[in-house]
């Protein structure tokens, strides 16, 4: 009755069929099934052909399933369905739990129960005995590491990682010779298997557990912490996931014993084991959020926002991502999909739970590749502090793709499989998507890292300004003043190109969106020349190096000192403080007051008698003593000397000296030089040069008060105007 219409539909299409299809294999297919199997395979096949009329007479129309709120809420109700007939199973399950460790007493588990604790006695004392033996090998190694003091980060590290080889590698002894013991001595293998199991499960795990939190934590050696943490949270961190494991290692054994048991109870264990075991890791977190907290800010002295925000924010992440997988697991498992197990559940808080010692670990590692500052002043401490963001940034970013890495692995999902040219071409597109992204991001940090790194090497010290100072100072090197502005255009391309490359793989066409910026910028060429003229004109500034940040300059419009350069302006502040914005565009001629050196020149009136040799030579001795002098030795960089008489007036002789200093150090030596000059004179007999009117009155003239008021009214409006003894 099957074989009939088989036979005659592949007479038509024998030639389009495979070989495995052909109507001899079908016939032979048919021939190895009992009539039951023919019976249920003719229905299929007449459901089948009755489906292919169906749409053949619907024209093709197929009925769609249910909708996507419609499976939600199916999904939603089996969960619920679950979760209450867990509760509801709840005596079934002590029942059945006890039932297996009856089970197991009384030898249909695991074999009689004596030679099950025979054997497990016996694989302990091997395995300790081959333990022991290795501990007493590296005895004085252990004794070494016990007495020593670490002095600095790298001895730490170096102490800790000896340690934590020590206790792994009694370890390992102590696992292979458990295994090799049980091979050799246990002859069953149900009992075999159960020992070895109950042993790993209650043994080795706790203790790796343990190992492993010893090497972070040091709970019991504060000086062989690698993590920011006090003695209290390390402690309680180190009992309670030690002891966590351990409850652990017994719930897997007491599953195994319901499972072999053949108790159908094993489902509710798992939930209700599941459940205590995630709000106990939840407990734990809650009652160290704050150590957590300490250990993600590390020994950072001034810590970024950022870093702030996550140390304040991860604890309550894990806590809710711990309850997010739970439930996940237990969604998974209403659906019929056991893919979610209990250890890769535990594998994935393992490493969210341990994220921020990954971190600590990380930023310590970054603290020691990290090329030391150079130059000097806070423009180098800036760019070292930056050169260290943009390193423990990059390490992050490998840090976190290794974790997302290990979560889809443990999920059973190969992520980096999916660009594969044989994955689907949405998974391809989307991995390949966020290369792009993360390709961008490290152009961006590496132009972060060069940048800072030359602007440390080329920016000199920033020294102290005179508090007499009228202008600025020295500027920056020419390297420093444009790399700002490199670092800018650099980074705007690299964002510009990352968006387009990113969005073309997804699927949008990027040509219109190169031919409006195209559009857009021919418009701003025409509808702002201005703004054109202004870039351009500051461009074609900085190639002649005209001005540096941190010089005095004037533009004719303003002076100051240049305190920052964009692609359009310059921004000055002036003596008094007034910030002035000028664009390039506007300035027609450029004096620059602060570059290599300045001379300054000193004007003094001496009276017509003054003998102006002896000035010359006290002007030079008063050089000679201003260049030995250690606060300005380094500055001058010619001394304080006479130029002679530059002219005569009508009050005295003009006599000027002159000066050569560093730029912005000239008024604190003038000052100085004013002092010493003054004191000079004093000392020799030279006065200062003055106005003065003489009233010659004769001897045989009397005046009265108001002749007397008169004539010093005369004499004080002829000197009303005093000409400065110095300029």
């Amino acid at each position: 009755m099957l074989i009939i219409p088989l036979t005659a539909q592949a007479q038509d299409t024998t030639t389009q069929l495979p070989p495995e299809l052909q109507p001899e294999a079908m016939e032979q297919l048919v021939s190895d099934l009992d009539p039951e199997q023919v019976k249920a395979l003719t229905d299929l096949m007449t459901l089948l052909q009755q489906g292919a009329a169906a749409r053949g007479d619907s024209g093709g129309v197929v009925v769609e399933g249910p909708g996507f709120l419609a499976q939600v809420q199916e999904a939603f109700s089996r969960f619920v369905t679950m979760i209450v007939g867990h509760f509801l199973n709840l005596p079934t399950m002590f029942t059945g739990m006890f039932a297996g460790i009856s089970a197991l007493i009384v030898g249909s588990v695991a074999g009689p129960i004596h030679i099950l604790l025979v054997s497990v006695a016996l694989i302990l004392a091997v395995g300790f005995a081959a333990e022991f033996l290795v501990n007493r090998v590296f005895a004085a190694k252990r004794d070494k590491i016990q007495s020593q003091k670490p002095e600095n980060l790298f001895e730490t590290v170096k102490l800790v990682s000896t340690r934590a080889g020590l206790d792994l590698g009694g370890l390992i002894v102590f696992a292979i010779v458990a295994v090799i013991v049980g091979r050799i001595a246990v002859i069953d293998p149900v009992t075999r298997s159960f020992a070895l199991q109950s042993v790993f499960w209650l043994v080795v795990m706790p203790r790796l557990v343990a190992a492993l939190l010893r090497f972070a934590l040091a709970p019991h050696r504060r000086e062989l912490r690698l993590v920011t943490a006090d003695d209290a949270t390390a402690k309680s961190l180190y009992r309670s996931f030690t002891t966590l494991f351990a409850v652990i290692g017994v719930a897997f054994v007491l599953n195994s014993i319901m499972i072999a048991a053949g108790d159908g109870s094993n489902g509710a264990f798992r939930f209700f084991a599941g459940l205590a075991i995630n709000a106990w890791i939840i407990a734990v977190i809650w009652r160290a959020r704050h150590g957590l907290t300490s250990i993600i800010l590390g020994d950072e002295n001034d810590p970024t926002s950022g870093l702030e925000r996550m140390a304040l924010f991860w604890p309550y992440f894990s806590m809710a991502f711990i309850a997010f997988n739970w439930l996940l697991i237990q969604m998974t498992a209403s659906m019929g999909i056991e893919a979610l197990t209990a250890g890769r559940s535990l594998g994935v808080i393992a490493l969210v739970v341990f994220a921020p010692f990954l971190d600590t670990m990380v930023r310590g590692i970054v603290s020691h590749i990290v090329p030391p500052m150079q130059g000097e002043g806070p423009v180098a401490e800036a760019a070292h502090l930056q050169t260290r963001h943009s390193y423990v940034r990059i390490a992050r970013v490998a840090l976190l793709a290794f974790l997302v890495l290990m979560v889809g692995r443990i999920y059973g999902l190969n992520l980096l499989a999916l660009g594969a040219d044989d994955g689907s071409a949405v998974a391809r597109n989307s991995v390949v998507f966020l290369l792009i992204l993360a390709a961008g991001y490290l152009a961006w940090e590496v132009t972060n890292l060069w940048v800072s790194h030359q602007l440390a090497k080329d920016s000199p010290p920033t020294q102290a300004q005179d508090d007499d100072a009228e202008m600025g100072g020295a500027g920056k090197s020419r390297m420093a003043t444009i790399l700002p502005l490199i670092r800018v255009v650099l980074q705007i391309t690299i964002l510009v190109l990352t968006i387009l490359l990113a969005l073309s793989q997804l699927g949008v066409n990027i040509t219109p969106l190169l031919a409006g910026a195209g559009v857009i910028g021919l418009a701003v060429g025409f509808g702002a020349q201005t703004l054109v003229r202004d870039v351009v004109a500051g461009v074609f500034f900085l190639l002649d190096d005209a001005f540096r940040m941190g010089e005095f300059v004037s533009t004719g419009v303003a002076q100051g000192t240049i305190e920052k350069i964009s692609i359009r302006s310059l921004q000055l502040r002036g003596t008094k403080g007034a910030v002035h914005i000028v664009p390039y565009g506007e300035i027609s001629n450029l004096t620059n007051l602060s570059r290599d050196w300045v001379i300054m020149k000193l004007q003094f009136t001496v009276p017509f008698d003054t003998d102006v040799e002896k000035v010359r030579k006290l002007f030079k001795k008063i050089g000679q003593e201003i260049m030995e002098m250690e606060e300005f030795q380094d500055d001058i960089l010619a001394p304080f000397k006479g130029q002679g008489v530059t002219g005569v007036d009508d009050v005295g002789i003009l006599v000027r000296g002159k000066f050569t200093t560093k730029p912005g150090k000239q008024f604190g030596v003038r000052k100085e030089i004013y002092k010493r000059v003054q004191k000079a004179f004093e000392e020799n007999g030279i006065q200062f040069a003055r106005k003065e009117v003489r009233v010659n009155i004769p001897d045989n003239v009397t005046l009265d008060d108001k002749q007397k008021e008169a004539v010093a009214g005369a004499a004080a409006a002829a000197v009303s105007e005093p000409k400065p003894a110095g300029g």
